[in-house]
C-alpha cells in the first residue's frame, strides 16, 4: 500500500507542476511576460487542479488492474491500495466543477460586455439573462441562475428518477465544463487539422503516388513524415468519434428498450 501511494503522490506532484506550466506559458504569452503575484496564484491552483483530476484517472486505472485477476499470476497477491487514494481526488475535483459554473456566472456578470473570448452560449447567458440589468443586480441574477441549475435542477431530477445522488451530481456538474472543453475543442482540432492539411504540398498528388510509384512516395514521407502521420491520426480520432457515438447510442437503446 505504502508502494501504491507514494507512486500516487508523485504523480500527483509531477502532473501538478506540469499543470502550472501549461497554464504559466498560455498566460505568459496573453500578457506578454507581464506576471503579477495574483496571476501565479490562479496558475498555482490551476495546476493542483489539474494535478488531481490526472491523479483521479491513474488511481482507477490502478484500482481496475488490482482488482482484475488477469494482470496477476497465480501465488502473486496484487498489492494494496488506499480507497483514500481514489476518494480525496475525486471529491477535490467534484467540488471544483461544482462552484465552477457559479464563478463563471459572476465574471460574465462582473465583466459585462468588456470580456472576450467567451463562448457562444455564454454570451447568450450574458445578453439573455446575466446582463439584462446592470450591477449589482446581474450579479444577483448570476447566483439565482446557478442555483436553479446546478441546486434546484438536481433536486428536481433526483425526486422523478431515484437515480443515485452521486450520479445525478456528476453527470449535471459536467455539462457545463464539457460544453467548453468541447467548444475549444472542436476550434482546435479544426485549427490543427487545416495546419497540417496546408504543410502538405498536393495531397490528391501524394495519395496517387502511393499506387504509381512507391519509391517515390516513400521519398515524399521522408521529407514530411510529421505532417502525414498527424492528419492520418487526426483523421482517425475523427472517424473513431462517430464510431463511439453510434455504439454508445446503440447500447443505451439496447437497455432502454429490453
Amino acid at each position: 500500500m505504502e508502494e501504491t501511494s507514494i507512486t500516487l503522490l508523485v504523480i500527483y506532484i509531477a502532473t501538478s507542476i506540469f499543470g502550472f506550466f501549461i497554464i504559466y506559458k498560455q498566460v505568459s504569452l496573453v500578457k506578454k511576460g507581464e506576471f503579477t503575484i495574483l496571476a501565479r496564484i490562479v496558475c498555482a491552483i490551476y495546476g493542483l487542479i489539474f494535478g488531481l483530476s490526472i491523479t483521479t484517472i491513474v488511481a482507477m486505472m490502478f484500482i481496475i488492474i488490482i482488482k482484475d485477476p488477469f494482470f496477476w499470476q497465480i501465488g502473486i497477491s496484487p498489492p494494496e491500495i488506499s480507497p483514500y487514494a481514489l476518494v480525496l481526488p475525486a471529491i477535490a475535483s467534484l467540488i471544483y466543477i461544482s462552484v465552477y459554473p457559479l464563478f463563471d456566472f459572476l465574471f460574465i456578470a462582473w465583466s459585462e460586455k468588456k470580456s472576450e473570448g467567451l463562448t457562444p452560449f455564454h454570451e447568450f447567458l450574458g445578453k439573455n439573462i446575466i446582463n439584462r440589468f446592470p450591477k449589482p443586480y446581474s450579479l444577483l441574477i448570476a447566483v439565482l441562475l446557478y442555483i436553479c441549475l446546478f441546486i434546484v435542477l438536481p433536486v428536481l431530477v433526483l425526486t422523478i428518477t431515484n437515480l443515485p445522488v452521486i450520479i445525478i451530481w456528476i453527470s449535471l456538474m459536467l455539462v457545463y465544463p464539457l460544453m467548453i472543453l468541447t467548444f475549444y475543442g472542436a476550434k482546435g482540432y479544426v485549427a490543427g487539422i487545416s495546419n497540417v492539411y496546408y504543410q502538405l504540398p498536393d495531397l490528391s498528388r501524394s495519395l496517387f503516388l502511393c499506387f504509381e510509384d512507391g519509391k517515390r512516395s516513400i521519398e515524399e514521407f521522408a521529407r514530411d513524415p510529421g505532417s502525414r502521420i498527424l492528419l492520418a491520426l487526426m483523421l482517425f480520432v475523427f472517424v473513431w468519434t462517430w464510431i463511439s457515438l453510434i455504439q454508445t447510442i446503440n447500447y443505451y437503446l439496447q437497455v432502454h428498450w429490453q
